[in-house]
């Protein structure tokens, strides 16, 4: 190919200013960054240090105020003094905003607690009570009497259980996490013993602390808004977090700490865990991390040596919070030089660029408009009419077909667009994969809002789904009130499609969890999605007319998806998909056969599948047992052995009595049981 000579001047000139800029910036941009990131490592270092500090400090002062207590019970009557000691137990809680409530138990069976959760009161349970009650006064903040009430003995506070060992606790003891009486949230217990004149040992008193006021102290030693500072177990769990709602599985117990891994912004997770062997072999080194969101600074302390599992201080700094006033600097010295190298090279480019670069500009804007890469299209600066009226063209045209893709898949699109050919009426028949969602209660709900919060709520949710779906190569079918009605396998089909339907069910069930979430913390109902999957030969293509056409799916396995999505009402779960989606991905999701059920219009039973996970989940492989048993029992249902079942589901029930599916087994196989008596 043979090139002009103003443009082999142009290559050549700008070659050596690129190579000059960049020499001269990179040079003066390493040097700064060098000394800059060897300050900001000290401030990360003394931050963190002074947080571990401040824990260090709130927890002597804990223990320091439970040696005071102690001391000041010795000698004490509890039960003919308990006025006394509950005053001492009520100064304790008040003393700190971290305490939740404060106790003196003792191995007799005596309990005196006062609490500031859920409201201001004590409780007290004499030793050896024959009626197992104990007595509640609500107080207001001096410690006055509201009302008193006699209540059904309740749950002891952990390290008041422990004295039924006969065992003396030596000295403070801190807890490992665990679910604090009556509230249920996880946090710790700090104890002490308490003994008589004579050196007897009379009974423990004792700090409950929630993890959640923890949340305040860390806000406190963040370095800026983008900055995150975590309280990390050696076991991976989350103790304490400033991040807001952290996302949760289906069934979680209350007090049940969430894993590192589990939180949204999984880079946290990464990045945890790529420093985790070096946290507890006690290295705390300023460490800059690449993560797929930026690069980080980050650093880990250990905060406890007293626990099963010690806690760490764990912290991460983006960089460019640390190296903004270099980067500042870089950007003005390049701009500068661009500014140098347009000035110089002006006469040079004026009469070719204005030729050669607008036209180079749209023939990549037309490759990109080709693509349907609309995004990316830049604006094209010309001196003649006619390449001003050609740009023109291309973004009206661009804009018309961004405005068609919002209404038909974008495969669709660019297939149209690569036949050549305009789109037809008509449908062929073949085998799709179908997704259908829906809001439990969703009319309900929306009854009770205004239109504008009703369509914020749908389409939040909408946003999910079609992420989800998005994300694992579906395309959206259509939007009919609630309900999302999504496929794969056409107009391409893929061999996987069936699989990325049920990783997109699962991504999207766990999306409305963490939408959930979000909508209670702004007084909005939580969202309860119900999916079904179904895989059947359907009739797919262009339906309406000659002038407005959809691309859409229709046929009998659309109803049987829809009768799916609407069953996990019965079962009370989330994903319920076909036989067919379970044969093709049994092997890579972990699956439960949940009923026999009958379908509308048909005489032969249709078996269901609720859709757990994914079969590499670690968590799931304590359920494996329980899904063998309950399939076992339906089993036996499905033979005939109806006593048989029943006794099995009698069995499971009373193990799991929070599963719906079970507790409708039970019914139904009674009512058959009763019908065949009669």
């Amino acid at each position: 190919m043979r090139l002009g000579f103003s443009t082999v001047v142009q290559v050549l000139f700008i070659t050596m200013m690129i190579i000059t800029v960049t020499l001269v910036a990179a040079t003066g941009y390493h040097q700064a960054r060098s000394g800059v990131v060897d300050a900001g490592t000290q401030v990360i270092d003394g931050a963190l240090e002074k947080t571990r500090e401040r824990f260090s400090e709130r927890y002597t002062e804990t223990g320091d105020r439970l040696a005071l207590l102690a001391s000041a019970l010795t000698g004490l009557d509890p039960v003919e003094q308990s006025d006394d000691v509950l005053r001492s137990l009520w100064e304790l809680t008040r003393q700190s905003p971290l305490h939740q409530s404060s106790f003196m138990a003792g191995s007799d069976g005596l309990l005196l607690e006062a609490r500031s959760l859920p409201n201001l009161a004590t409780r007290f349970i004499a030793p050896g009570e024959p009626e197992a009650r104990e007595e509640w006064v609500y107080r207001d903040a001096d410690f006055g009497v509201m009302t008193r009430l006699k209540k059904p003995r309740t749950e002891y506070p952990r390290a008041a259980e422990r004295l039924a060992d006969d065992t003396v606790p030596e000295g403070i003891r801190f807890s490992n996490v665990h679910p604090l009486s009556l509230t249920g949230e996880p946090g710790i217990t700090v104890s002490r013993p308490v003994f008589a004149r004579d050196g007897a040992f009379t009974g423990i008193v004792g700090i409950e602390v929630p993890l959640a006021r923890l949340d305040s102290l860390l806000r406190a030693g963040m370095l800026g808004d983008e900055s995150v500072l975590l309280i990390i177990s050696d076991a991976d769990k989350l103790i304490a977090h400033p991040l807001g709602p952290a996302p949760g599985e289906a069934g979680r117990d209350p007090g049940e700490l969430l894993q590192v891994t589990e939180l949204r912004q999984h880079w946290i997770g990464e990045a945890w865990m790529r420093l985790r062997e070096g946290a507890r072999r006690g290295n705390s080194e300023v460490t800059l991390l690449d993560l797929d969101v930026g690069n980080y600074f980050v650093q880990t302390k250990r905060l406890t040596e007293h626990l099963d599992h010690d806690w760490h201080l764990f912290l991460m700094v983006p960089d460019h919070a640390v190296l903004a006033g270099v980067n500042r600097g870089l950007h003005t010295s390049v701009t500068l030089a661009l500014i140098m190298m347009i000035v110089a090279g002006y006469v040079i480019f004026v009469t070719a660029g204005q030729l050669t670069r607008p036209l180079r500009q749209m023939v990549d804007n037309a490759r990109l408009l080709e693509q349907l890469r609309f995004g990316e299209l830049k604006p094209v600066h010309a001196e003649f009419n006619e390449f001003r009226a050609l740009d023109r063209s291309l973004r009206q045209m661009a804009s018309s077909l961004m405005a068609f893709n919002r209404y038909v898949p974008t495969s669709l699109l660019r297939r149209l667009l690569s036949e050549k050919h305009e789109a037809d009426l008509g449908a062929e028949s073949r085998p799709l994969v179908l997704l259908n969602t829906g809001i439990n209660q969703f009319n309900k709900v929306g009854a009770l809002m205004e239109a504008e919060e009703q369509a914020e709520y749908l389409t939040r949710y909408q946003r999910e789904v079609f992420e989800s779906v998005h994300r694992n190569g579906g395309s959206i079918d259509k939007f009919i009130d609630d309900r999302v009605i999504a496929f794969w396998g056409a107009p391409d089909a893929a061999e996987n499609d069936t699989y990325h339907a049920c990783t997109a069910a699962l991504e999207c069930q766990a999306a409305i969890q963490q939408l959930s979430q979000a909508l209670r913390w702004e007084n909005h109902p939580a969202i309860a999605v119900r999916i079904g999957l179904h895989r059947d030969v359907c009739m797919v293509g262009n339906f309406g007319s000659e002038d407005r056409m959809f691309y859409s799916v229709v046929g009998s396995a659309v109803s049987v998806n829809e009768w799916l999505g609407n069953l996990n009402r019965r079962y009370g779960t989330t994903i319920l998909a076909s036989e067919a989606i379970r044969e093709e991905t049994a092997g890579d999701f972990v699956w439960r056969w949940i009923d026999r059920a009958d379908q509308p219009g048909q005489e032969d039973g249709f078996d269901v599948y609720e859709l757990y996970g994914h079969g590499a989940d670690p968590n799931l492989a304590q359920r494996r047992d329980y899904i063998a048993r309950y399939e076992a029992a339906l089993s036996l249902r499905v033979q005939g052995d109806l006593d048989g079942a029943l006794d099995q589901f009698y069995a499971l029930h009373e193990q799991y009595p929070g599963d719906t599916a079970v507790a409708w087994q039970v019914k139904r196989i009674r009512a058959m049981v009763e019908n065949d008596k009669a």
